[in-house]
């Protein structure tokens, strides 16, 4: 049977590839400038701060080791545990829909 490795931790922070990756994303939001509304980030942080991870005394996560201040305001965060995700806005979101003004009946013109 073999345990559980423990993720190793710098100042409470998991030393890990996937620490990097999130610093990569959190970086990037900082940069670009995408923030989350204040309702978002106020949604993020009731749920933060009930869970058992939370430690008060500094306001971070012992899972991620994260700032949830800062983290909860960026739009590529999202929970180790899954508790909220990735904000995604409406104008973010490509219309895929399917163009059928043209296909409607009557709309195509008679061949000759």
């Amino acid at each position: 049977m073999r345990l559980p490795r423990s993720v190793p931790k710098i100042m409470g922070v998991p030393v890990s590839i996937d620490t990097v990756k999130n610093l990569t994303k959190a970086s990037r939001d900082i940069f670009m400038r995408r923030f989350v509304s204040e309702d978002v980030k106020q949604i993020r942080m009731d749920i933060c701060v009930v869970c058992p991870s939370w430690e008060h005394s500094n306001n971070r996560c012992t899972e991620c080791g994260c700032q949830m201040r800062v983290k909860a305001s960026l739009r590529s965060s999202e929970c180790p545990l899954k508790k909220w995700g990735q904000h995604v806005e409406l104008s973010d979101i490509r219309d895929t829909s399917i163009y059928t003004t043209e296909h409607e009946e009557g709309s195509e013109k008679p061949s000759n």
